[in-house]
Formats: structure tokens, C-alpha cells, sequence
């Protein structure tokens, strides 16, 4: 499934922002520090272009248990990423996350909901020390959404912002450990269920090329 037109458009527009006030920044901070930044998924000494990465964690869903009983909000998620250098500070990502399943009964049966999401964010990083970045995130997320009770299967799809904090250490050897959060918008608006956002903590692993 690709990311419309609108998706894309308010993506790079939200880049090429954020692209500016942190280039301002770098500027502004080079006068005060002599050492090189530190990229994202790789070291001082070598600025890596690309990266790969995957990562495991748990999901939470808002507002999927409301009406609903013996109901299970979270589930285990996973998602595949890449990343292209802009600039020293900013990296370009892009994303697949599924994030699991939930389930509930109502006065029908059981009602259940399978969501994923396809990104394209801008990813800001700051060093914290040699080995290891901070970073924030923001960006859209196209979102499928399978909603399922006992007589009726229906699926949606929909485009919202999603933001994100987490953090980077170098692992050496062009790989790194990722651990993060991330928070997508209002997923979900069908007949039947209701939007709410998603919350993912996660945990992977960054390959990165020189």
C-alpha cells in the first residue's frame, strides 16, 4: 500500500521545516563546540549516509476497550525502518509497523482490531555523549486499520501525524541499539470503532553503511 499524495506533500513540508530550524541551530551551536556531531546509528569519526534497522516492542491502544469486555488493549509489535542522512543532525526515515492485535467481547461476540502503519518522518539527533545520541521525531503515518466483529469485517484506512523520542548507542562496527517511542494519531475511524491514538515502546537494533 503506498502513502498518498497528501501524505507525502505534508511530510516533506514538515522536513524541509524542521530541516531549517535545526540548521540554524547547528550553525548557531558550531561557534561553542569544536568536536563533530554525532550521527545517527554511527560514530563521531564517521558520518554514516544510510541505515537499516528493526525493531520489537509493545503497543497500547487508546480508546479500543471502551464498551467492551474481558478486553486486551496491548499486544507485541514490530517494525522495519531506513534512514537517509540530510545533514549531519537530521535524518530522513521511513517505516513499516505492525502493531499486533486487540481484542474484546461486547453483547455480539468478539471484536477485534489489526493495525499498521506506513511512515515518513523527519528524525532530529543531539549527542549525548561518544556512544550515545538522543533524538525526537515527527512525521505522517498511513494507517490500515482491520476491524472485525462476529458478523462483519471492515477495514479502513487514514493519514495522521506521528511523533517520537528515543535514543541511539554505538555499538561499533557500523551497528548500533535503538530504544524509543513513538505516538500515532488517531488511528481508526470507522462505524464501529472509534479513533484513538497508539503508543509504541520499542527496542532494535540499526545496521549503518560508510
Amino acid at each position: 500500500m503506498t502513502i498518498s499524495k497528501a501524505t507525502c506533500l505534508a511530510g516533506y513540508t514538515l522536513l524541509v521545516l524542521t530541516c531549517s530550524v535545526f540548521a540554524e541551530a547547528s550553525a548557531n551551536s558550531a561557534f561553542a563546540k569544536s568536536a563533530p556531531m554525532a550521527p545517527i546509528g554511527g560514530s563521531q569519526t564517521a558520518k554514516a549516509p544510510n541505515y537499516l534497522g528493526a525493531s520489537i516492542g509493545k503497543t497500547t491502544t487508546d480508546g479500543f476497550c471502551q464498551d467492551l469486555t474481558a478486553c486486551a488493549s496491548t499486544d507485541k509489535s514490530w517494525k522495519a525502518f531506513a534512514g537517509v542522512r540530510m545533514n549531519d543532525n537530521i535524518v530522513l526515515e521511513s517505516s513499516y509497523v505492525n502493531f499486533g492485535k486487540q481484542s474484546g467481547m461486547d453483547t455480539s461476540g468478539t471484536v477485534s482490531q489489526k493495525a499498521s502503519a506506513y511512515t515518513a518522518a523527519a528524525v532530529a539527533g543531539i549527542p549525548v555523549s561518544d556512544a550515545i545520541e538522543a533524538f525526537g521525531k515527527a512525521g505522517m503515518a498511513h494507517w490500515t486499520v482491520e476491524h472485525t466483529n462476529s458478523s462483519t469485517v471492515v477495514e479502513n484506512t487514514g493519514n495522521n501525524i506521528m511523533v517520537g523520542l528515543g535514543a541511539n548507542y554505538d555499538l561499533g562496527d557500523n551497528m548500533g541499539i535503538r530504544a524509543e517511542w513513538e505516538r500515532y494519531k488517531d488511528v481508526g475511524t470507522t462505524t464501529t470503532q472509534q479513533a484513538g491514538d497508539i503508543d509504541l515502546l520499542s527496542l532494535g537494533f540499526t545496521f549503518s553503511s560508510l
